[in-house]
């Protein structure tokens, strides 16, 4: 199914135009007593697995008759998903559309950093939030109080999870020789900027370095350079499918650091099956819900929740789909702020998203919860470490992100 406009059944009116939310009384646009709408913008041919999920997660909540808000009210959950190609000038002309045409009361999930920032101040003028979006730029923080509109960001702050990695090499690796694969850009530049700061004063190096364009079509010279580095510790700031094709190039040269990914780019069946056997074997990184590929975590309660869900959608949603279940995830964080949320306005759902504590969900590994505070624009908190053996992420305890950072 395409996504230009794809929304819950409760939608469709809105999908052809016919329609629009309007608020009543001191409400804002995008929602009355008995619906409310939320619009994203994604890669289709990528992340496109995610709204489908979240559609069908709404559908059901719709079909039982809507979501309790906090305000006493119950509404049914409109959600209007458009394709970007991850392009960030279509991200900002389809959410003028979703925001100035289809009068969607806030942007839901939208997905990638340069997505985000493509849209952020345009959003802070229009005053329509930014919830839960996929990314975790430092950029977000260091500009919270000029953009004040987004709140719940679904990945780690970038700063704290690399120094989190920083803090687990030290410990394993005291003496080591690291290299470093990025993407030139902010999140690829923040991200070593991170490290070497939190490397600074020890007696572990940054020894080699190398940056790629977006562009690129193969990041295999710059790999082939950090292997003769002579480097034993390889830190992979790649997204996508250049995490792949830099495990399958270190793989193909026998380079065997130990290697930490970034925890945006850990999906099994797009990122690490594709490099081949082996070549993700021993592969560190971070998360914070259970890989739905495996098989490991059945047994429990939440798990059995989302394989269930997926069943009931097996025209639309396959069980094992990582990228799916991560959709479904910031949905059920949506719900969990709409029960919350006192009042109709934009303000009060930033509110809520923003006061957020111990939530779960039913794929958050165990340990993890969600939480958030009006100053801090993350909802990832605490993550768990984990490992790739023989074919599947082992996991770590998970650890919590200091209030003092």
């Amino acid at each position: 199914m395409g996504l230009t406009a794809l929304c819950t059944t409760a939608a469709l009116a809105a999908c052809s135009g016919r329609d629009t939310a309007t608020s009543a009384g001191d409400c804002d646009p995008g929602i009355t007593d008995t619906e409310i709408r939320f619009g994203t913008s994604l890669m289709q041919s990528v992340a496109g697995p995610q709204a489908v999920a979240a559609t069908a997660l709404f559908d059901e909540i719709n079909a039982a008759g809507g979501v309790t808000m906090g305000d006493g009210k119950t509404r049914k959950i409109e959600y209007i998903a458009m394709d970007d190609g991850y392009d960030p000038a279509r991200t900002v002309g389809n959410v003028r559309s979703l925001v100035e045409q289809e009068q969607v009361f806030a942007i839901q999930n939208l997905i990638g950093t340069a997505s985000t920032l493509a849209v952020v101040d345009y959003l802070t003028q229009k005053n329509v939030p930014l919830v839960f979006p996929m990314t975790g730029t430092d950029e977000l923080l260091a500009t919270h109080e000029q953009r004040p509109v987004v709140a719940g960001a679904v990945n780690p702050q970038t700063r704290w999870e690399v120094s989190e990695r920083a803090e687990i090499i030290l410990r394993d690796h005291p003496q080591a020789k690291i290299a470093v694969l990025y993407p030139n850009d902010s999140l690829g530049n923040g991200s070593l900027d991170a490290l070497k700061s939190a490397l600074d004063g020890s007696g572990t190096a940054v020894v080699a370095q190398q940056a790629y364009e977006q562009t690129t079509p193969s990041v295999d010279s710059q790999v082939v350079n950090l292997a003769n580095s002579g480097a034993d510790v390889f830190v992979n700031f790649a997204t996508a499918s250049f995490v792949t094709q830099s495990l399958k190039k270190a793989h193909e040269l026998g380079w065997k650091p130990d290697t930490y990914i970034y925890s945006g780019a850990t999906d099994t069946n797009f990122v690490l099956a594709p490099a081949g056997p082996d070549a993700a074997e021993g592969v560190h990184s971070f998360y914070w819900i259970y890989d739905v590929s495996s098989t490991d975590h059945d047994a429990k309660p939440g798990v059995q929740k989302w394989r269930e869900f997926a069943e009931r959608n097996s025209g639309k949603i396959k069980t094992t789909d990582t990228i799916a279940a991560t959709g479904y995830n910031s949905a059920q964080l949506l719900v969990t702020a709409l029960k919350q949320m006192d009042g109709c306005t934009r303000a009060d759902l930033l509110d809520a998203v923003q006061n957020m504590r111990g939530v779960t969900t039913d794929l958050a590994i165990e340990g993890i919860t969600f939480d958030t505070t009006p100053d801090y624009p993350y909802a990832i908190t605490s993550m768990a470490p984990m490992t790739f053996r023989d074919g599947r992420w082992h996991y770590d305890a998970a650890v919590t992100r200091s209030t003092e950072r």
